[in-house]
């Protein structure tokens, strides 16, 4: 990814910095949700990775065709995670290390429809 990229994607994160103050709720897999008119992502971090499941209206949705990135902002240095369709249902992106609280995960891409998705996430 190049630094022009990157720099929109950290804009594009600041953007949305006024959502991200409001709680983030819990989807079906115990992750953060964030995006809005019933086209949300699921966000569940562990120590070794990210996952990322696409909810249509509360219900998870295929992956299957689906290009997402995600772009981490943790401790002053940005990371683009590539996420790779787990059996049709998940996104999943291995991270280098766990992620510290306060650190920003933006996902950028669209669904097998075309649609664009975009979603930022604080992890606490």
């Amino acid at each position: 990814m190049n630094a022009k990229s990157i720099a929109a994607v950290v804009c594009l994160s600041l953007a949305f910095a006024g959502s991200a103050m409001a709680q983030q709720k819990s989807g079906p897999n115990g992750g953060m949700i964030a995006g809005k008119d019933g086209h949300e992502t699921e966000l569940v971090v562990t120590a070794a990775e990210l996952t990322v499941y696409i909810l249509d209206d509360g219900k998870i949705h295929d992956t299957k065709g689906t290009n997402l990135k995600a772009i981490v902002q943790d401790g002053g240095k940005v990371t683009p995670i590539e996420l790779k369709d787990a059996d049709g249902k998940k996104l999943v992106g291995k991270l280098a290390a766990p992620l510290a609280k306060g650190a920003i995960v933006v996902l950028t891409g669209k669904d097998d429809h075309g649609h664009g998705i975009s979603a930022r996430y604080v992890i606490n």
